[in-house]
């Protein structure tokens, strides 16, 4: 299967555009990632991580997002893939450097497209066959209380490489939390508290003020099939998986999906 088969038409913003426009346009266009361009051409990348990062410096939290611009928080280290590219290798691209998607251009440069790793989640939608057990992160997982600090629970995430993480209370799953929610809660901080303030209370910001509640579910036994359109239906990157009680045995992304397509839709072994 060929890139321009699954991509998507790009969302694209200029670099000297305000942060918060920038914001308002990921979440009325619902997009993951929004295309910096400058007279037709790629200059960069912005995506709910980049904004989250930004707004969560300490030197720059005392700025109200309005006040920020978009060449502030952009990625500007862009990898491109072609449309006749296969998604299997772009796939493959994706789990090799970490990220989250690309832009499309052809052979003159142009932007044609986008590919994220929520196109490829799509195709997983029709493996019924295989469990979500199969692909699932198990272990120790990453998980956060709702009263922790949701500065210390972005920078866990940060240091994990996860875009979402399960709220839990003795293993008990109560919510979500991923980058977007994080950078929408550190967003309204800074508009709502006044300027002298913020340095100080930015801390202070919980998990509970930005964390989903009661975000949708799945079980071991369940397929990738179900577990795909769960997600993708509640626009998410990750689910929990829960056990007896819900309690949280594991944890389902986007990134496994996009691994699993990596590995040409076969379920790793265990050894790789």
């Amino acid at each position: 299967m060929k890139v321009s088969q699954i991509m998507v038409e790009p969302v694209t913003i200029d670099k000297d555009q305000r942060l918060s426009y920038a914001l308002e346009q990921l979440e009325k266009r619902a997009a993951e990632r929004l295309v910096v361009v400058e007279n037709g051409d790629v200059k960069g990348i912005l995506t709910y991580a980049d904004i989250a990062d930004r707004l969560g410096v300490s030197k720059v939290v005392a700025l109200s997002i309005k006040r920020l611009h978009v060449s502030s928080a952009m990625t500007d280290t862009v990898i491109t893939v072609g449309p006749d590219d296969e998604v299997t290798d772009v796939a493959q691209l994706m789990i090799e450097r970490g990220m989250s998607g690309c832009p499309v251009v052809d052979n003159e440069n142009k932007l044609v497209g986008v590919i994220t790793k929520v196109q490829i989640s799509e195709l997983v939608r029709k493996f019924k066959d295989i469990k979500v057990e199969d692909l699932m992160t198990t272990g120790e997982i990453l998980q956060v209380n709702p009263v922790s600090r949701l500065v210390k629970a972005r920078g866990d995430m940060l240091a994990a490489g996860y875009s979402g993480m399960p709220v839990t209370d003795g293993g008990r799953v109560l919510g979500l939390i991923t980058e977007r929610m994080v950078a929408e809660a550190m967003a309204r901080f800074t508009v709502e508290v006044p300027d002298k303030h913020r340095a100080n209370q930015v801390r202070q910001i919980r998990v509970v003020d930005a964390m989903l509640q009661q975000p949708p579910l799945v079980t071991p036994d369940e397929s990738i099939a179900v577990a795909a359109a769960r997600m993708l239906d509640a626009k998410l990157n990750t689910l929990p998986v829960v056990g007896k009680g819900n309690r949280l045995v594991g944890i389902i992304s986007a990134t496994d999906f996009t691994r699993f397509v990596a590995n040409k839709y076969k379920v790793p072994e265990a050894s790789e």
